[in-house]
């Protein structure tokens, strides 16, 4: 025990200049993100529990049989054990695991996949699909979670994995629970990964989905860009720009000359970058790729508009509202109808047609869009037809379009609507009643004067909107 004590001594001593710099980055990251708005520090707060004893650590390694990653092991026993960090932050050592440990001592059948595999499997489209792969002999779903060790959760079934055996040992993977598709960070060990994220959140990048992209300033970026004739790894490196605050007007003629050079796929991740930081620069580009015959050009130009131009702007309206009409593509629609929106146009006219169309996707789409419209009101025929759909998603989207409208010709709708779905599965009921509650009625008298017999079951609801503590 003394001798293993002894060994483990040096090892944190191998480590003390990074150590010593991640103590130093933390109290920097906290000052830099003083209102905890990166993701994750409002639970932790850039607060560390107390280190661990490296009795306790010895302990747990014994129990399943293991040594622990010597990168994460000094973490745990001179910086902290647990608290502050990516996403949640690190779970103290043997709590709140996601995964059971009795696998921990297994050998982990993880191995990264290299870029060309993971551009061939639809990487750089998130984290599912930005996926590593398992060695061939283990098919296994349960064998994935061999010699990983949960070392932080975040959000929903996302959660970080530390490989404590095999030959990636040390390595942090991050896991879907729900799709057992690891994602092999870019880092060597646990060290180097935790303070990237000090680094990150001290620079002010976006962090939501820290450590998915690679890492570095877009001076690194661009070399990194530069040193490489593989494709996949050029665009990583241009991906990893988008977590940047903003990139030079060099750097944007760097990406001009990429967009312009390269093969598509570059080209496509090039213009991503250029639209996000130089919008301007970008305008004339994806104009052209409006006009593209090819329907996935111009859906993504129609992507990179709606997340990159600024709310308000009108410029490509001309250009979309001629291709609304014979819009064919239910994604297109969607993004097209949502720039259109932001833009400030009048989109109600536009969107009529597509309040009876056969996909019902589309319909979907445009009643969602007609509700923000002011001139809703004037079009209530159009409304009262969209709630006579068969599908009950398209009826729930026209309720909900039409907040704010009391006009008493919906009435009969709402009638048939509530003897139609006799319970609220489809939230057509609670959203009638909602409706209801902005009616100018004041008094079930009121109601029994003014409204016909034949409304029963839109009484009924009135009678429990204005007496909620009567009996009905």
């Amino acid at each position: 025990m003394q001798l293993r004590q002894i060994g483990r001594r040096r090892e944190n001593d191998m480590f003390a200049e990074q150590l010593d710099r991640i103590r130093r980055k933390l109290g920097e990251a906290a000052a830099a993100d003083a209102e905890n708005t990166v993701f994750g520090a409002r639970v932790h707060k850039y607060r560390l529990h107390e280190p661990l004893r490296r009795e306790e650590l010895e302990r747990f390694e014994k129990t399943h049989g293991i040594r622990l990653p010597e990168e994460y092991a000094a973490f745990l026993t001179e910086i902290g054990n647990g608290g502050a960090g990516p996403y949640y932050g690190i779970h103290p050592l043997g709590a709140r695991q996601s995964i059971e440990l009795d696998g921990i001592g297994l050998p982990s059948p993880l191995r990264p996949q290299s870029p060309v595999e993971a551009s061939e499997k639809g990487a750089h489209e998130g984290m599912d699909e930005e996926t590593t792969g398992m060695d061939e002999e283990s098919e296994c779903e349960s064998e994935i979670y061999h010699g990983l060790l949960n070392i932080g959760e975040q959000g929903c079934s996302y959660e970080t994995m530390l490989v404590v055996t095999g030959g990636y040992r040390g390595k942090v993977v991050y896991m879907n629970l729900d799709h057992p598709r690891p994602f092999f960070t870019y880092e060597d060990h646990f060290l180097d990964w935790y303070e990237r994220w000090l680094d990150e959140v001290i620079a002010g990048y976006e962090s939501a989905w820290f450590g998915l992209r690679r890492a570095g300033d877009e001076r690194v970026l661009t070399e990194l860009y530069r040193s490489q004739s593989s494709e996949a790894v050029q665009i990583e490196a241009l991906e990893g720009m988008l977590k940047l605050r903003a990139i030079t007007d060099e750097t944007a003629d760097f990406i001009c000359s990429v967009r312009a050079e390269a093969s598509e796929n570059v080209g496509h991740a090039a213009l991503h970058v250029l639209a996000k930081f130089k919008f301007g620069r970008a305008e004339a580009l994806l104009r052209e790729m409006l006009g593209s015959g090819d329907a996935e050009c111009r859906l993504n130009a129609q992507q990179l508009i709606k997340w990159y131009m600024p709310k308000g702007d009108a410029s490509f309206n001309k250009e979309l509202i001629a291709m609304l009409p014979s819009e064919t593509d239910e994604r297109s629609f969607r993004f097209i109808t949502m720039v259109l929106s932001d833009s400030g146009a009048e989109m109600l006219p536009l969107l009529l047609p597509f309040f009876t169309h056969p996909d019902k996707e589309f319909r979907i789409q445009a009643l969602y869009q007609a509700g923000h419209s002011k001139a809703k009101a004037d079009y209530l025929e159009a409304f009262l037809t969209a709630l006579e759909d068969v599908e009950p998603r398209v009826q729930h989207t026209a309720l909900q379009a039409l907040r704010g409208v009391t006009d008493r010709r919906l009435l009969p709708a709402f009638e048939k609507l509530l003897q139609q779905h006799k319970t609220n599965k489809d939230d057509i009921r609670s959203n009638v009643k909602g409706l209801l509650e902005h009616f100018p009625f004041t008094s079930m008298e009121q109601v029994e004067r003014e409204l016909p017999s034949s409304l029963l079951q839109v009484k009924g609801m009135l009678k429990k909107i204005l007496d909620p503590y009567r009996r009905s």
